[in-house]
């Protein structure tokens, strides 16, 4: 039986860690990853490569609001994120930065001025 660990934490996914088999898993709104170390090591290397505003630019005229592509081993398969989904995945993947300070907006708190 695998006791997760959680390690990285967001508003839209969760990094998780199994000890038992030595195994990450990556949920990420509606997707589930699991990855070797060498895996999740390539995938946070492959992300913090990735030029968002190449691919914005690249895809401004697209009927999609999601324009930055990742592609996967399957052919038909590629996911499409925006600038915020990245840099939220980015974040979780990224075992460096475990403390980030937070925006205003990034805080899902219901602020009543009295």
């Amino acid at each position: 039986m695998c006791h997760l660990k959680v390690l990285n934490r967001t508003s839209n996914g969760i990094l998780l860690f199994c000890q038992h088999r030595d195994m990450y898993q990556l949920l990420f709104n509606n997707l589930i990853f699991d990855f070797s170390n060498a895996e999740l090591s390539s995938f946070s290397n492959y992300l913090n490569q990735l030029d968002a505003n190449y691919w914005e630019n690249e895809y401004q005229n697209s009927i999609y609001e999601k324009r930055i592509p990742i592609p996967s081993l399957q052919s038909n398969f590629l996911i499409m994120l925006n600038s915020k989904e990245l840099e939220e995945l980015r974040f979780l993947v990224d075992g460096i930065n475990k403390y980030k300070v937070l925006k205003p907006a990034e805080i899902n708190y219901h602020v009543f001025l009295n």
